[in-house]
């Protein structure tokens, strides 16, 4: 049988996947998310992020996917639009993927999404079937779920092209088997279910029996730029507690600065024991 210390990753040129901090901000508390460890606020200036996209739009292969938010909700920013429209205008060969609690997404609200053209994917956190279960993983009312509903509806009807997912993030601690089954069977009439299992991750409610040597796959194909311009590619650090470096205008150059390196390094070597932060996570 294979060992873990067998499972390495080559560190490409660049980035699949860019992350941009856009917002902080959310109207859920959802019990498996991670913003909850962190006291990170912010939105990112436009000025800012503008300088970014400029920045990408240099490559000469295009960026894989961008997804405007990290750990918040892109539709908290009173200009969600412009946003997604401006990343359109300056990477149009860039898909760009939504995650939402789809909370804001009023039929307006949908007609003015699908009008961004590179819109191309967005996952639904759903996490449940049942009303009772919802209101206490999302901290929402349950007729979001309806909302939702609706807004999956509304996209197939003005954007067959883009990707619909609906996920659950899966723990006996949140849901029960026939809850998960029942969700498949439900949301599965609207678009592409996802069932995550919930990682460890740090979390004080959850601790990692077995601790992996395997790299994590994230650090070798996603960055994210904070706020405030801070790096990571960490897909559990919303407080960028691993020093991952700044920003310098050059992000295609940060992606392999000795800071990412050395963490790479470390994790290809399969001694992510010996980071603090990677220890106590189980995602790999």
């Amino acid at each position: 049988m294979p060992k873990q210390t067998e499972i390495t990753y080559p560190i490409p040129d660049q980035p699949y996947q860019l992350r941009l901090d856009t917002t902080t901000f959310c109207q859920a508390k959802c019990l498996s998310c991670h913003r909850y460890l962190s006291n990170r606020q912010g939105e990112m200036a436009t000025e800012f992020m503008v300088k970014i996209l400029d920045d990408v739009k240099r490559w000469d292969e295009p960026l894989g996917e961008i997804v405007p938010m990290n750990y918040g909700e892109i539709f908290m920013r009173k200009d969600w639009v412009w946003v997604l429209q401006t990343i359109s205008d300056k990477l149009p060969l860039t898909p760009i993927v939504i995650p939402t609690n789809g909370y804001a997404l009023i039929e307006k609200n949908v007609d003015l999404l699908c009008s961004v053209e590179t819109f191309k994917v967005i996952n639904f956190s759903v996490n449940a079937y049942f009303d009772e279960t919802y209101e206490k993983f999302t901290g929402l009312p349950a007729k979001n779920m309806q909302r939702i509903e609706e807004a999956c509806k509304r996209i197939k009807v003005l954007r067959s092209d883009v990707v619909i997912r609906l996920s659950m993030v899966s723990d006996p601690m949140y849901q029960t088997d026939i809850e998960k089954d029942a969700f498949k069977k439900f949301w599965g009439q609207f678009g592409e279910v996802w069932i995550i299992p919930a990682a460890s991750s740090n979390r004080p409610d959850k601790k990692p029996i077995i601790h992996t040597s395997i790299p994590c796959r994230s650090i070798f194909s996603d960055i994210v730029v904070g706020y405030d311009g801070k790096l990571t590619s960490c897909c559990f650090d919303p407080s960028m507690i691993i020093d991952c470096g700044e920003y310098s205008g050059d992000l295609r150059r940060d992606w392999r600065n000795p800071k990412l390196e050395e963490l790479r390094m470390v994790h290809n070597e399969h001694n992510r024991q010996t980071i603090k932060w990677c220890k106590g996570c189980s995602f790999a």
